[in-house]
């Protein structure tokens, strides 16, 4: 796909010559800088920003974090040395970069050639403070859903609850549901109750739809007195 329509073509073309060769973290990281250095403040052209309806997080970053996803995409994909050594430097990437290069790793990470292979980034995002970097994984992005075990997801989505992330926006929250994320929901609803704090509705919803019969009973008993958001 073409990126660019004016004369940020000839850097496009560059950096992504100079990011298939590229073969540790220090040529890597040379790529980045030179994007850096150029990109500042322009924005993706209407066409790309219009072209697809995937991974519409991607679209809505500036051109210079656009580009890095590219370059990150072509290294995996034109990588010549052993598949392990890749996965190193993008996790050696990750723990390295800076905010907003962490949510275009995460971003980027359905994108990519054996995208199984970078399952211990996606988790290491679950256990980050940071909520921008979580959400980058945790909400509309794809990778979750395609590759976490059921532990896995059952505590990404109780993170996104406890942090307060929009979990509509979580892909996969209906087909990945199970009776065991349902039980642990009810558990914080009923703590939420018990402190007279609010509980958002879709949360609730979400209980719902695979309780055991018992708790259901004991939900439908506090249920009119929740106080929903």
């Amino acid at each position: 796909m073409r990126l660019l329509e004016n004369g940020y073509q000839a850097l496009n073309e560059s950096v992504l010559r100079s990011a298939a060769s590229a073969t540790k973290l220090s040529e890597f990281a040379e790529v980045w800088a030179r994007i850096g250095a150029d990109c500042v403040g322009s924005t993706a052209s209407e066409e790309l920003r219009n072209k697809h309806p995937h991974h519409a997080r991607l679209r809505e970053m500036p051109l210079k974090d656009m580009m890095k996803s590219m370059v990150i995409e072509t290294s995996c994909r034109c990588w010549t040395g052993p598949p392990e050594s890749f996965t190193r430097l993008l996790k050696t990437l990750f723990q390295t970069a800076e905010i907003r290069e962490q949510q275009l790793i995460l971003l980027v990470l359905p994108l990519l050639k054996s995208k199984e292979r970078f399952l211990h980034i996606a988790t290491e995002a679950t256990r980050t403070n940071i909520v921008p970097v979580f959400s980058s994984l945790a909400l509309q992005n794809p990778f979750p859903q395609d590759h976490f075990t059921e532990h896995q997801w059952n505590q990404m989505v109780l993170k996104a609850i406890f942090v307060g992330c929009a979990i509509t926006e979580i892909e996969g929250l209906q087909s990945r549901h199970n009776e065991a994320l349902s039980e642990t929901i009810f558990q914080y609803v009923r703590e939420r109750h018990s402190a007279y704090r609010t509980v958002p509705s879709a949360v609730v919803e979400l209980c719902e739809k695979a309780l055991s019969e018992p708790s259901q009973l004991r939900l439908n008993a506090i249920k009119s007195d929740l106080r929903l958001e």
